[in-house]
């Protein structure tokens, strides 16, 4: 049963809530079969046991002992406590939200027609709404939920000439206009990676609306709006530069997950930037990184994200910023997911002393260093070690290691596009190596064939190492 539905998702879950749902189970309201009970208890003693405890003629026999197996009983038993669970998990998520515990009274009250709870629960839970932290769609989307319940109220006993619409009207619209513009940005995201042009219907006429608009003084409305303009248009660099205001002005009114979006947003407008040639956004990037970083928007179930961790040590060190590099590595190496943290930190390391011209430290932490399954950075790592022998004109060792690089990517299908990028600069090494070991100082058509590829490793690094031949310095 490892793969049931229901035993998955039980071992998603914390020992709280397992024992949180223990009482739901138990719960006549919720469950009336004593089978779904034993079953959970099973499961529940060796969710984290040996595999064997959940092979299917065992569940059986701690459900029915000296019983002919038959395992649609157990599928029947399973079904009727997965919808238990399933139960439990909308509870908890729709009970972990006061305001949405107090719309829910309050209708209820309404539909009882107890017109003094139903006056106290809306007073209350508008009190509730006031409080809530984050001034995100769901804040404005309450807001309007509860002006309405107010409205239907003051409208049911004939008192709707004095309330103010224009409450109901403002709250609707912004919550609308939120989530219309986060959808759009959205979109542009994924419309180059599925080569899909999205029909936006009122997005257009939003963003027109927008203009000069208040709302725009909303730091949630502003944030999606100058995010879309950045997306849409990368010579947009006032929509970017307002952008990181606000991101470093309100971080705590805005989700999680809508705040890292924005930040990815702007690093990814930065990249395009250097990606055209604008170097000072080098600085914009790695600014963006680090305060992003203090408010912990990289972190992922309290993991570091490998991506942003690489990086971020990667600006830092083409910008000579070593301390903060070597802080960095000391203080986030430690929330790296596990499988790839050795990796990660060795490489990492590696050229933190390769750009200090360390080179014999860089090396021994890069030929000591099993990367397993993690490709990438092996690839990455044998580069590296590419790089340092050519600056100490190494030519035979950097040979033989150009070699068993090219039969390393010809052997791993999984690298997909990197493996054209790795191949070119192998390829591209090795006619630079035989340049320099010729002292050929026309080297215009490697330069040309560098600049041409669409993906190479290191491609500022080779183009770097062609300026002494194009420049005729050579002995």
């Amino acid at each position: 049963m490892l793969k049931n539905k229901v035993v998955l998702v039980l071992k998603s879950l914390s020992a709280e809530e397992i024992r949180q749902l223990e009482k739901f189970v138990k719960s006549p309201v919720h469950n009336r079969h004593e089978d779904v009970v034993r079953l959970f208890q099973y499961l529940r003693k060796h969710l984290n046991g040996p595999e064997r405890a959940l092979d299917k003629e065992r569940v059986f026999e701690s459900l029915f002992p000296k019983t002919p197996f038959d395992m649609q009983k157990v599928h029947y038993i399973s079904s009727y406590l997965l919808k238990v669970v399933e139960e439990y998990l909308a509870w908890k998520e729709w009970r972990s939200n006061e305001v949405n515990f107090g719309l829910s009274l309050i209708k209820s009250y309404n539909a009882h027609r107890l017109e003094q709870a139903h006056k106290s629960s809306l007073k209350w839970t508008q009190e509730q709404q006031k409080t809530e932290p984050l001034r995100d769609a769901q804040h404005y989307l309450h807001a309007y939920q509860l002006h309405a319940q107010e409205y239907y109220a003051a409208k049911a006993m004939g008192r709707s000439r004095d309330f103010n619409l224009q409450q109901l009207i403002d709250t609707q619209d912004i919550a609308f206009i939120i989530e219309k513009l986060k959808n759009g940005c959205d979109a542009l995201s994924h419309q180059p990676v599925n080569n899909t042009k999205f029909e936006m219907g009122l997005l257009a006429a939003t963003l027109d609306f927008l203009k000069g608009h208040h709302y725009l003084e909303i730091p949630c409305v502003a944030m999606f709006y100058h995010s879309y303009l950045a997306l849409s248009d990368v010579a947009n660099e006032a929509s970017f530069l307002e952008l990181k205001r606000l991101l470093a002005v309100y971080p705590t009114e805005i989700n999680t997950k809508d705040l890292k979006g924005f930040y990815l947003v702007a690093v990814n407008y930065c990249i395009k930037q250097l990606n055209s040639g604008n170097q000072s956004y080098l600085r914009e990037v790695f600014e963006l990184y680090q305060s992003g970083i203090a408010v912990d928007i990289f972190m992922e179930n309290g993991e570091f994200s490998p991506w942003t961790y690489s990086n971020f040590i990667i600006s830092g060190l083409k910008l000579r910023e070593y301390d903060r590099v070597e802080t960095f590595i000391k203080q986030y190496t430690t929330l790296l997911p596990e499988k790839l943290r050795d990796g990660l930190y060795r490489y990492n390391y590696a050229f933190l002393h390769y750009e200090k011209k360390n080179y014999q430290q860089a090396m021994v932490l890069l030929s000591t260093t099993d990367y397993g399954k993690d490709l990438l950075t092996a690839c990455a790592a044998k580069t590296l070690l590419a790089r340092m022998y050519f600056e100490q004109e190494e030519m035979e060792t950097l040979q033989n290691l150009l070699q068993s690089f090219k039969l390393y990517i010809s052997r791993k299908e999984l690298l997909g596009y990197h493996r054209d990028s790795y191949g070119n600069f192998i390829a591209s090494l090795s006619k630079l190596m035989q340049a320099s070991l010729s002292k050929k100082a026309d080297n215009q058509d490697l330069v040309k064939e560098i600049g041409n590829f669409k993906v190479v490793a290191a491609k500022e690094w080779l183009l770097e190492q062609t300026r002494p031949l194009n420049g005729k310095t050579m002995a």
